[in-house]
């Protein structure tokens, strides 16, 4: 079933007097549960197509809906708490807060989350310490809780973030090049624990890369070209470009 649709997606700037298309009538239906790499050379729109998926940006023309909610409608404070609350993110530096222990970090969300929706409907101090300790374990990182970023690894601290982005359970974990920091090993280990995870959770994500890493791992590839999609492993035959 698709969590994910966009039906025409077109995303213009103004570059001087000319107008330059990021990306052009894009049509892309993603299912959940999916781990899918949106691949293409520099210029291609891989960045606009994630700012676009992740509510940052909107489109010039189309439609998007997630989860059968249409973004368009929702306005600038709907988008806002709707990535919020269902989206979650995975940069290549990290951005985790250098003052906060691994575990604040990783309660962040569920922080921000707690104050948005007010008392009545925030989880406990108890709840969200529990989840934040859940997810870390499940990231490999028990007993690191209490541990600040700079006493990590690159590795550890991309853990911290997989943790960070899973543990408000999102619709959909968008990853801007999560490897590109880390030498191969450790990029294959994160990657493989990714998939441990998508197996296990059921979480949808949605890979810009390009990382041989993590197209080998995909299960579905995505290739964009002059802000169009050129190839979909995944489509249907008859739908293919």
């Amino acid at each position: 079933m698709a969590i994910l649709q966009l039906a025409k997606v077109s995303r213009s700037y103004r570059k001087g007097e000319s107008e330059v298309k990021a990306l052009d009538a894009v049509d892309l239906s993603i299912d959940k549960g999916e781990f899918l790499a949106i691949v293409g050379p520099s210029g291609s729109g891989k960045t606009t197509m994630l700012n676009i998926l992740g509510c940052l940006d909107s489109p010039t023309e189309g439609t998007i809906v997630y989860d059968g909610t249409e973004l368009h409608g929702l306005g600038e404070a709907g988008l806002s708490a709707y990535r919020r609350d269902r989206i979650s993110f995975v940069f290549q530096s990290y951005n985790l807060i250098p003052v906060l222990t691994v575990r604040e970090n990783v309660e962040l969300p569920l922080v921000i989350e707690a104050r948005a929706r007010g008392r009545r409907e925030a989880k406990s101090d108890r709840e969200i310490k529990a989840l934040a300790l859940e997810m870390i374990e499940a990231v490999g990182l028990a007993g690191k809780a209490g541990r600040f970023p700079r006493e990590l690894s690159g590795g550890q601290e991309q853990r911290v973030a997989i943790a960070r982005a899973l543990v408000k359970k999102p619709l959909v974990v968008l990853a801007d090049e999560p490897t590109a920091n880390l030498d191969s090993r450790t990029a294959g280990e994160i990657l493989d624990l990714m998939r441990e995870i998508n197996e296990a959770m059921g979480a949808t994500f949605i890979f810009s890369t390009h990382d041989k890493l993590v197209m080998e791992r995909a299960r579905r590839i995505v290739a964009l070209h002059d802000g169009r999609i050129a190839s979909d492993s995944g489509a249907p035959a008859g739908a293919r470009p």
